[in-house]
């Protein structure tokens, strides 16, 4: 029975450093995406704000405001198309981190049975 329970916790050993290791991949994809969201919220607001101007142009102004305008328009679609090009990319490592961490929480769970059903059998 020790036995057991010695194995269960070097199961549990390994799965821990694997999920810390795609925690660790899963936080860094976090904050890339994390980075990707914040450049499609400010193109969009930028975007936003060029054409929330009421103050009457003049024709070379209003060229000048659609040729900025028609500029933020392109990044905020290339913006877009990485975030969602990044997406599922995201999604599985989000899905692997949760698997690797389930994993070494269930081992944990199993050893900790394993224990209480050795204590309960000795007495």
């Amino acid at each position: 029975m020790v036995d057991r329970i010695k194995q269960l916790q070097q199961l549990e050993q390994i799965a821990r450093l694997k999920a810390e290791r795609q925690l660790k991949t899963f936080a860094a994809f976090n904050a890339h995406m994390t980075v990707a969201r914040q450049r499609v919220d400010s193109l969009q607001a930028a975007l936003a704000q060029s054409y929330d101007s009421t103050a009457p142009l003049s024709l070379p102004e209003a060229r000048v405001a659609n040729a900025q305008a028609g500029r933020a328009a392109r990044e905020l679609r290339h913006a877009g198309d990485e975030l969602q090009r990044m997406t599922p990319r995201f999604e599985i490592a989000r899905q692997k981190a949760a698997r690797e961490f389930g994993r070494a929480e269930a081992l944990l769970g199993l050893g900790q049975q394993e224990n209480a059903r050795r204590r309960k059998d000795r007495f």
